[in-house]
């Protein structure tokens, strides 16, 4: 298991075995790869002589299903495509590796997809990429269409800042519970640590929040905390577990509202 650090954090990689059928080496042929029998393998040599390692992991089911093949096939293409662009100009050897899992609560089912890749730096990055579909409705969904009209983002970190903070409590590394940057007021959906509560997934009887979703560079406003360092953060460093439960009063009927 591969540990980002990025501005003194750590997160672990988010790893599920690849699971595909028939259909995956027909995708990967499209991408212009190779199925190795787990992922879509291919590789990029750059300018200066240096090889950038590309593995992207397919659910095979998925990509061959009408509601949800179309997004997940246009968003492995890209992620392939944008790994070539940036491999072409590397000047040492690199990879990029998605890794995804599937989580589901009834009819509504998502998919997590973890990009665990290199860029310029000495450490590799992190990010995670998720969609979730109501397959009863035969619809993609938001994390808004979730929520009752007139609901904003802002019920979910209200109601879920005991979940939120005991998140940011348990994050790497060992840190006092409250401590800057691991302030619940930072990480609210208007805040960059946040990434916007872009990264979501609903599993069981909880919404998980992955937060960022993609590396961010420092928090904003600069000197928020004077004299305090300013604080980079991979993609994934928290991950909030709310339980429905304590979402029920904003949550529509059929994804476990009251």
């Amino acid at each position: 298991m591969r540990f980002r650090l990025f501005g003194a954090l750590a997160v672990a990689a988010l790893i599920t075995a690849p699971v595909a059928d028939a259909s995956a080496p027909d995708f990967c042929g499209s991408l212009g790869a190779d199925w190795d029998g787990q992922y879509c393998h291919t590789s990029v040599l750059s300018e200066r002589k240096a090889v950038r390692d590309i593995k992207v992991a397919v659910p095979g089911d998925l990509i061959d299903n009408p509601v949800t093949g179309p997004t997940i096939r246009d968003y492995l293409t890209q992620l392939v495509n944008n790994w070539r662009s940036v491999g072409v100009h590397m000047v040492a050897d690199s990879f990029g590796e998605e890794n995804f899992q599937i989580l589901q609560r009834g009819d509504v089912l998502s998919v997590v997809f973890h990009e665990d890749y290199h860029a310029d730096g000495p450490k590799p990055n992190n990010a995670f990429r998720t969609f979730t579909w109501d397959m009863a409705r035969g619809i993609r969904l938001g994390l808004a269409d979730v929520l009752k009209p007139g609901v904003d983002f802002s019920a979910i970190a209200s109601l879920g800042q005991p979940f939120i903070e005991d998140a940011l409590n348990q994050a790497p590394p060992a840190h006092q519970p409250g401590s800057y940057p691991f302030v619940v007021d930072r990480w609210g959906p208007d805040k960059v640590y946040s990434g916007g509560y872009k990264a979501w997934a609903l599993a069981g009887d909880e919404l998980i929040l992955y937060m960022p979703d993609y590396p961010v560079a420092h928090d904003t406003p600069l000197n928020y905390t004077p004299g305090i360092m300013q604080w980079s953060m991979d993609g994934g460093t928290v991950q909030a577990h709310i339980p429905l439960a304590a979402l029920s009063s904003v949550l529509r009927p059929q994804y476990g509202g009251a």
